[in-house]
């Protein structure tokens, strides 16, 4: 079994993109090498990788559990290259860093060894708590910088607020649940589905909202705040979720399989990035630490 780097990438590509012509566009080959380096590949492998659909390509499962190895291949290859690369920074100082509670939960186990080895002569403080509360810590001068959904802020001439990525909220469910027989899904057919609703960062303001815009309302039957426990309800088929691919595991604690599905008719986004406080310009070190953050968070999100 033999397979190359460039092929692993292909993959990973179409696994995003699903779609043949897109996943060529970004990897800039043809359609035919395209379609060729996955055959190649799913023979090496002696496995199915993708079943072909009239509208695109799906991972099967073979394809889910080998995307996460091929991430990995890529993502420690990289590591390597840049290891022996690795210049750390040199940056002194203090620094306190706010972070949303969803960020917190998800993003700061996976940054911050990462983040503190690349500057290891700062001391990082990571702040977490509510948006507002995070703000008023800004605007207190408290903190350098906040890490938040910037898409549940509002937006007001005294904050500067960038935003890194948009992050789509798919509809998450057990492997084998019955929506995922259906070739299409829309919001109508998961409002009698028992939801599980995770409730961090005004999370149930905005999908409730959203739900009702389209005419209907989700049928909450738990509410928790603890994504692995929304990960395990889910996995066990006790009910469903919509969340971002950003904080998407395709599996639980328990080992069990959490499938994704996109919502036809029903488009939302997780946005994040950092919000400063307007007329305070950052000094070089924390803009330093900003833009490696920056960095991260499109580099994960790029591998969700």
């Amino acid at each position: 079994m033999k397979f190359t780097l460039r092929q692993l990438e292909f993959f990973i590509a179409l696994a995003q993109t699903k779609q043949i012509s897109k996943a060529a566009t970004r990897c800039h080959i043809s359609q035919s090498s395209m379609t060729v380096a996955m055959r190649n590949l799913e023979e090496a492998l002696n496995s199915q990788l993708f079943l072909r659909q009239p509208r695109g390509v799906q991972l099967t499962p073979s394809g889910e559990r080998f995307l996460l190895h091929a991430r990995k291949i890529i993502s420690d290859s990289q590591h390597a290259i840049e290891d022996l690369q690795y210049q750390p920074e040199l940056a002194a100082g203090e620094l306190t860093i706010g972070i949303a509670k969803t960020l917190a939960a998800y993003l700061l186990p996976a940054i911050i060894s990462e983040v503190e080895q690349h500057f290891p002569l700062m001391t990082l403080r990571f702040v977490e708590d509510d948006p507002a509360e995070l703000i008023q810590q800004l605007r207190d001068k408290m903190l350098a910088f906040a890490l938040v959904l910037t898409s549940n802020i509002i937006h007001d001439a005294g904050l500067n607020v960038e935003t890194f990525i948009r992050s789509q909220r798919r509809l998450w469910v057990s492997q084998g649940h019955p929506l995922l027989n259906q070739p299409a899904i829309k919001l109508a057919d998961i409002a009698g589905v028992p939801f599980i609703m995770l409730d961090t960062d005004k999370y149930p303001d905005v999908i409730c909202q959203h739900w009702q815009a389209k005419g209907g309302q989700p049928n909450v039957t738990f509410t928790t705040t603890s994504f692995e426990t929304v990960r395990s309800l889910v996995a066990k088929g006790r009910g469903v979720t919509i969340l971002s691919d950003l904080v998407y595991r395709p599996w639980s604690l328990e080992g069990l399989r959490v499938m994704r599905k996109t919502i036809e008719d029903s488009a939302t986004y997780m946005d994040v990035g950092a919000v400063l406080l307007q007329g305070k310009p950052l000094a070089e070190s924390e803009r330093m630490v900003l833009d490696y953050l920056r960095g991260i968070i499109i580099r994960l999100d790029d591998n969700a």
